[in-house]
């Protein structure tokens, strides 16, 4: 199933614009049915705030803030863009799109993103931060606000399919997927 999402289509191309097509590797917008899951999963909804689990560029935020109120993003301090050595400023790459309705919340660990996260109300998750086990973790911390998307939801056989597996303990009838996102709601 392709869904067009022309606003993040549109986001996307001033992304590209402005920083070229290297910058959009490992974005959940640029894999798979991405451009169009978050249409899918938020447009019409009428979501207040959003959190995001594993933040990496902000290109996610980006395109999750065009359906909701706001974003709260919360990634590792030393997360993968730290430990790969690359210097990225999330917040003047969203003020450069206009966005400012996403803020970032740097954690050291899961305590406490656990402590930051109980600290908000929020109506949706994004979930694409560790690809491990520890994806029940993050589950766990969001998975009260009753509507979860998760990126990486694919049932390829191998080592990395550890979200796939999460989510087969989930009822099914909670789970629907879009290519390799999955929406769990209450």
């Amino acid at each position: 199933m392709t869904i067009r999402d022309y606003k993040v289509e549109a986001l996307r191309e001033r992304i590209v614009a402005l920083y070229g097509p290297k910058i959009l590797r490992r974005s959940a917008i640029n894999i798979r049915g991405g451009a169009g899951a978050f249409a899918w999963a938020m447009a019409g909804h009428g979501y207040r705030t959003a959190v995001e689990i594993g933040t990496y560029r902000g290109i996610s935020a980006a395109a999750m803030s065009l359906y909701c109120e706001r974003v709260v993003t919360i990634d590792l301090a030393q997360g993968k863009l730290e430990r790969n050595g690359e210097a990225w400023d999330r917040e003047a790459f969203w003020r450069s799109l206009g966005i400012n309705n996403v803020e970032m919340r740097a954690v050291r660990d899961d305590a406490e993103k656990a402590a930051t996260l109980r600290g908000l109300a929020f109506d949706f998750a994004f979930v694409d931060g560790a690809h491990d086990r520890t994806v029940a973790n993050d589950f766990a911390m969001v998975g009260r606000c009753g509507n979860v998307l998760f990126h990486d939801a694919d049932d390829t056989p191998g080592d990395n399919n550890c979200v796939f597996e999460f989510l087969s303990t989930l009822p099914r009838d909670h789970l629907q997927f879009h290519d390799i996102f999955a929406l769990w709601t209450a």
